[in-house]
């Protein structure tokens, strides 16, 4: 998703586009560069029509933004991309009803502005809506006013239907996750609106493949990848929720001092497996955390005879937690803050760091455990669990795609 331009900002979103985007625009000037408007007048309807169309994908992706930040989930940006658009969002809420409402916001996006031009379609053509089907189809390709308000018309419903299919991650598979997550545990919920969603998928690229072009076979590894990588995350929370931050701090965990140099981070890091340390002044005050990534920069600038508070994050820039703080809620607090580490204060005293890795390692030895003990008993983990989801966020961003 690198290689984007912003375009403008709008209720706090940035809204991109990515260079990826100028293929859809060729493809449009090239679809009616051979109308009777003539090749550049042509090409030139063809690149109003698809910017018009993606206008209404943003809309699309606003309405999930909006309903999100009134959620108060934070919207990082929307980008767009010849198959849709990408709402980013930092969380999905567990919240079943939330989710649901998210979700559904963008297609209502787009019935709502078939609702608003089919008035404006009846003034200009004075005729019903649905004159037949080949009829629709003819006007839509037409270069005019009205064969453009067609075009938005047809473009609206197919993208509001099309986004409703039950193809986890897509809006109709979130709304799946939802409506199933009120009768049953989130993870159980997420499990099964992903097979309905990778089922989808096969349809949808054996559709591509017979017919229905490349778009669609796009479409369809966009709702395998990412409903795999949803999954991940929801399952990845559900086994951390129950871990606190004690439990992941590392015993006897060595620390530095503002007075030594640079050097003796080295020495430590490679006589050792730990790559982020605490520092404390003379006074032995924790005041920040020297990473393995600063450390590798202040060796390219200052060398090994730098001085360590040249080289440290200040302790006011690093994410803090209590003991008792779940690993699922601090996850998403270092994601959110963009530090790998964490301080773990108890009253104000220095405990010790945790960092990404720290939560990783334990992910996967808890997550081994209980896959252990799921096929020991032949169950499924929800079962295990019993447990309904509460009001707390995925453990990643998130993004809402559309296509």
């Amino acid at each position: 998703m690198g290689s984007s331009l912003t375009l403008f900002r709008l209720f706090g979103i940035e809204v991109r586009v990515h260079w990826s985007f100028l293929l859809i625009l060729a493809y449009g000037a090239f679809f009616y560069s051979n109308s009777q408007l003539g090749q550049i007048g042509g090409a030139l309807f063809g690149v109003l029509t698809i910017l018009l169309l993606f206008v209404c994908v943003t809309l699309h992706e606003f309405g999930h933004a909006l309903v999100a930040k009134s959620y108060h989930v934070a919207v990082e940006h929307i980008t767009l991309l010849p198959i849709g658009g990408v709402a980013s969002l930092e969380r999905i809420p567990e919240n079943p009803l939330q989710e649901f409402n998210i979700a559904i916001a963008g297609p209502l996006v787009n019935f709502a502005i078939v609702l608003i031009l089919l008035p404006l379609r009846l003034l200009m053509t004075g005729e019903p809506f649905w004159p037949g089907f080949s009829t629709l189809m003819q006007q839509m390709q037409e270069p005019t006013v009205s064969g453009i308000v067609t075009f938005l018309i047809m473009t609206n419903l197919t993208l509001g239907a099309f986004n409703l299919l039950p193809a986890f991650p897509m809006d109709g598979g979130r709304v799946l996750r939802a409506l199933l997550a009120m009768t049953m545990p989130y993870v159980r919920a997420t499990n099964i609106a992903v097979l309905v969603g990778r089922l989808m998928a096969g349809l949808l690229f054996l559709w591509g493949i017979f017919g229905g072009g490349v778009f669609l076979m796009l479409i369809a590894f966009f709702v395998y990848v990412g409903g795999g990588s949803e999954r991940h995350a929801v399952a990845s929370r559900h086994v951390l929720r129950d871990v606190q931050a004690r439990d992941a701090l590392t015993p006897q965990a060595e620390k530095l001092y503002t007075s030594e140099k640079i050097s003796r981070a080295v020495d430590l890091i490679m006589a050792s497996y730990q790559t982020d340390y605490p520092v404390f002044d003379l006074s032995n005050n924790y005041v920040g955390v020297l990473t393995r990534a600063r450390l590798v920069d202040a060796l390219k600038t200052v060398g090994p005879d730098g001085r360590i508070p040249d080289a440290m994050i200040a302790a006011r820039h690093i994410p803090e937690c209590t003991p008792t703080t779940n690993l699922a809620d601090l996850w998403d607090t270092m994601l959110q803050s963009g530090m790998r580490v964490a301080a773990v204060k108890d009253e104000g005293q220095f405990l010790g760091l945790i960092t990404i890795d720290d939560v990783t390692e334990l992910f996967q030895v808890i997550g081994a455990r209980l896959d252990g003990e799921y096929r020991r008993h032949d169950a499924d983990p929800q079962d295990l669990s019993g447990n309904k989801p509460s009001n707390t966020p995925t453990s990643s961003r998130q993004s809402s795609g559309d296509a």
